[in-house]
């Protein structure tokens, strides 16, 4: 009898416990969207890469670009980006500068202008440019072909090799049937998530922003911000503000 209540007393013991411990699968499958939402953003880089890596441009100085005056690029080391849109954004940090500044897209042997943009900036911040889905009843982004971006400071307008220039490269590629399925999902974080693991650079930053934007005061989304620009040795500018999309 004293056995039996031993045994008896051992099994409330046990399942007490269990009761507390969740199970290592039904859990994880229940809570895998919050716990998403808790991770950082995964980039992981596609097997591409540019002729030159990535490199923030300086000024040696004169009267319209003060000595050190810097520019850089958000994109990862590789200095190329994939996109699925034909209308994808590029992001640069620029500082607080009087000159004008100049966004070119060119293919990719830099002999045919595809597109240009003028603008100015009144604060330092992180720009977005967005690239207009057709230029001259053409579309801007073929798939599976290479284009050559620039933001270029005009230091010297009478001397436009005293430009302060930086380059990046974009790919816009095809979309698999699964990827497409994925990217279907109407919330942003989720959709988010699929472009960063699946290494589609300007989408990943774009959704992130526009994220941002629109609920500037979320902490959470600042951090996956800070940590996605130091996952790819953008530390320097991870902290600067968005400046409104152009």
């Amino acid at each position: 009898m004293k056995r039996f209540l031993h045994r008896a007393t051992l099994a409330v013991a046990v399942s007490a416990i269990a009761a507390t411990v969740p199970s290592s699968l039904t859990p994880m499958r229940a809570q895998s969207q919050p716990l998403l939402l808790s991770q950082n953003v995964n980039f992981k880089p596609p097997d591409v890469t540019a002729p030159a890596g990535r490199q923030g441009g300086t000024h040696r100085g004169n009267k319209l670009c003060p000595a050190g005056l810097s520019i850089t690029p958000l994109v990862p080391p590789t200095n190329i980006g994939l996109t699925l849109t034909d209308s994808p954004t590029i992001f640069v940090y620029i500082p607080n500068t009087s000159p004008e500044i100049e966004f070119t897209l060119l293919n990719e042997k830099e002999d045919k202008v595809v597109y240009e943009k003028t603008f100015k900036v009144d604060k330092s911040g992180i720009v977005g440019v967005t690239i207009p889905a057709t230029v001259d009843n053409n579309t801007s982004l073929a798939v599976g072909k290479r284009y050559v971006w620039s933001f270029s400071l005009v230091c010297d307008p009478e001397d436009r090799a005293a430009d302060l220039v930086v380059k990046g490269f974009v790919q816009r590629i095809e979309p698999q049937a699964t990827l497409k399925s994925d990217l279907a999902n109407p919330d942003p974080m989720t959709r988010l998530n699929v472009y960063a693991q699946n290494g589609i650079w300007y989408e990943t930053l774009a959704t992130l922003a526009q994220m941002r934007r629109q609920t500037p005061g979320d902490v959470k989304l600042t951090a996956k911000w800070t940590q996605l620009l130091q996952s790819q040795g953008l530390e320097s500018v991870a902290a600067q503000p968005l400046v409104a999309p152009l």
